[in-house]
């Protein structure tokens, strides 16, 4: 991962993914889970937020709701952890689901590795990693 300090701005430049999700039937289909699972949990980390006024969502389509293109997601390794889920169909269980989960703690543990700083509210935004950072001599 690299942030610019300058302009705030957060690059995710690779991505380990390592999912255990039962046994692997699918080995394509399995990895385009994954990928697709990362893609949303980066896009949660660095840019998806609902704005709300007064129950009112000011944000309803896809038009102002930002959301990672191709071009802003990093190389994405996927490595499978085969097990046998006794209580899914074929020793399977789903995967889409659990790689969602890791890239924003993983975005927010960098950041903080990086920075030094802990950010708290996501998406991790320029202004609000900006908004962290002293000026050197200021410290």
């Amino acid at each position: 991962m690299e942030v610019d300090e300058l302009t705030g701005k957060i690059e995710v430049r690779e991505y380990l993914a390592i999912t255990e999700g039962g046994r692997v039937i699918n080995p394509q289909g399995f990895e385009q889970q994954v990928q697709g699972a990362v893609a949303q949990g980066i896009g949660y980390a660095l840019m998806e937020q609902v704005t709300l006024d007064k129950g009112e969502i000011l944000n309803p389509n896809f038009a102002n709701y930002l959301m990672p293109t191709s071009l802003d997601l990093p190389d994405i390794e996927s490595l499978a952890v085969e097990t046998v889920e006794p209580t899914g169909p074929f020793g399977m269980k789903g995967i889409g689901e659990v790689g969602t989960n890791a890239p924003l703690p993983a975005i927010a543990g960098a950041i903080e590795d990086a920075l030094g700083v802990r950010l708290t509210q996501s998406p991790f935004t320029a202004g609000r990693v900006l908004s962290l950072l002293v000026p050197k001599g200021q410290e």
